[in-house]
């Protein structure tokens, strides 16, 4: 094949910017910052997690992180997406597999250090209590400061006379 030293010219220009866009593309790639493993909970809501499983019946499920969107929802867009992102501290899944309660653990970091992260936090809070009274969903809010009896008391609120014999 003979080519004019036109096109030789328009093939070495269009090889020269396919090696600058893969250069570019590997070196932004480089720069990236890799993803990083961290924690589910912290320290403290690993002990609370331990203390729930151990308190309720082997049937019994705790999850954790779980998105409200998970197993809420709303025919109004607006309001299904004003929980959508939202966590659960945990959500506990009775036998039938339902969500029989969530748990949000308020502990000490919960409202932050300044007003506007206490007010952003009581509003996410009011908004999370509000969906879950609407879908008739119990909540439990551990405070700070918790021992094995509270946990105890409350697991046994939570399955009941009724729910342990099943």
């Amino acid at each position: 094949m003979n080519f004019s030293n036109g096109t030789m010219a328009l093939i070495a220009v269009g090889l020269g910017v396919l090696i600058l866009a893969l250069v570019a593309l590997k070196k932004k790639a480089v720069f990236a910052p890799a993803f990083e493993q961290r924690p589910l909970m912290n320290q403290t809501e690993q002990r609370l997690f331990k203390m729930l499983v151990s308190e309720l019946p082997a049937e019994w499920t705790v999850m954790t992180q779980v998105s409200y969107g998970a197993f809420l929802r709303n025919k109004s867009y607006p309001r299904y997406m004003s929980v959508n992102s939202k966590r659960a501290d945990f959500v506990v899944i009775g036998p039938s597999l339902g969500v029989e309660v969530v748990v949000e653990y308020q502990g000490k970091g919960h409202y932050g250090n300044t007003k506007e992260s206490r007010d952003r936090a009581e509003k996410s809070d009011q908004t999370k209590r509000q969906a879950l009274l609407e879908a008739g969903i119990p909540l439990y809010e551990v405070p700070a400061k918790f021992d094995a009896d509270l946990i105890k008391r409350f697991a046994q609120a939570v399955i009941g006379p009724d729910k342990e014999a099943a």
